[in-house]
């Protein structure tokens, strides 16, 4: 009988040993050997890194929270607008709940933080954080979660998929990941400068949109964080992305305006959203949801009062005292752009 059970033991040992092995050497996320110098794909964002300021708390003072849409500011730029050293903390799909997990982290941690801006987008009030993969999790904080976590990614299954996935290490994309957080598009950069006749094609599609209702909550996220700042010292600024126009106009309207009403009762922001002479060019895009940097460096610009070569019509400070005007205006242009430009909008979908 422990023979067998001997027998049992070697030959689980056996299957699972080239499992650990694949995953410690691969480690395809970056989260085992944490050799955030060398990236192959997409990493777990979210881990990596807060991992990697909680292990250099005092390289930088100031961070920049939002989507993978704010991956195309430039640190340089907000840096020589604010005086701080800022760090990138773009991660895909990122929604206002984890800016406030990870604010509280850092603060918990001692990482020195001084100014905070965040960039949001429309379906910051509307999506839950992603869930569908494990490499969408937040950064475990307890002994407990932190052995889970590791061993989720010790034992975790090839996935042929993410060989389809952005590759990194300066071929699909650049990611500065312990510089300033940011990462470059090269090969759709350098497919446009080859190709520009083919750039338009790439914003003739049907465009998805959100439909989950979780503007309370996340209006009340981003009231814990102003007070967090507040209670800190910290100063704080919030944007409204610069997204594509037609993506902008498959929102629901009357969505949009109450989301910029009641983001005023909280706070002064900076609205990059809507028609305007950025929005409307598909020149400005590298592909239907990402900007490109010179206009992540034309928001810095309008936001810090730096507004060299930014578009006039690019940005609005939206108040309380200005917010029902604004809001007017708004809507009557997107009656107008939506006709015009009839884009092909999908059924929206639960997240």
């Amino acid at each position: 009988m422990k023979q067998l059970i001997g027998k049992i033991i070697l030959l689980a040992l056996l299957t699972v040993l080239p499992l650990v092995a694949y995953n410690v050497i691969f480690d395809p996320y970056s989260v085992l050997r944490k050799n955030y110098n060398s990236l192959f794909i997409c990493p777990h964002e979210r881990f990596v890194k807060t991992d990697y300021i909680l292990s250099n708390p005092t390289k930088y003072d100031s961070f920049l929270f939002g989507s993978s849409r704010v991956s195309q500011v430039p640190m340089r730029v907000l840096n020589a607008a604010t005086g701080g050293n800022f760090y990138n903390m773009t991660f895909v799909s990122g929604v206002v709940s984890e800016y406030l997990k990870t604010l509280k982290i850092f603060l918990k941690n001692n990482v020195t933080v001084k100014h905070v801006v965040i960039g949001l987008d429309y379906f910051s009030f509307r999506m839950l954080p992603l869930s569908n993969m494990v490499r969408n999790e937040g950064y475990p904080e307890t002994l407990q979660d932190k052995i889970k976590f590791y061993i989720t990614f010790l034992f975790l299954e090839p996935d042929p998929g993410m060989l389809k996935e952005i590759r990194f290490d300066g071929k699909d994309a650049a990611y500065d990941l312990t510089g300033t957080g940011e990462y470059d598009f090269l090969k759709k950069e350098e497919f446009l400068r080859l190709h520009p006749e083919l750039h338009d094609a790439k914003f003739n599609i049907p465009i998805a949109t959100v439909c989950n209702a979780r503007i309370d909550v996340t209006l009340a996220e981003l009231r814990e964080i102003i007070g967090i700042c507040r209670r800190n010292g910290i100063t704080l600024a919030i944007f409204i992305n610069p997204e594509h126009l037609n993506m902008y106009l498959c929102e629901d309207v009357a969505f949009l305006s109450e989301v910029r009403r009641r983001l005023a009762d909280l706070s002064d922001f900076w609205d990059f959203s809507g028609p305007n002479s950025v929005t409307v060019k598909n020149i400005n895009y590298i592909d239907i949801i990402h900007y490109r940097k010179h206009v992540g460096a034309w928001v810095i610009g309008r936001m810090y009062r730096n507004a060299n070569g930014v578009p006039d019509d690019f940005g609005t400070l939206v108040s309380k005292r200005n917010a029902a005007g604004y809001c007017t205006t708004a809507e009557r242009e997107y009656r107008i752009y939506r006709k015009r430009n009839n884009p092909t909008c999908l059924p929206c979908q639960k997240f």
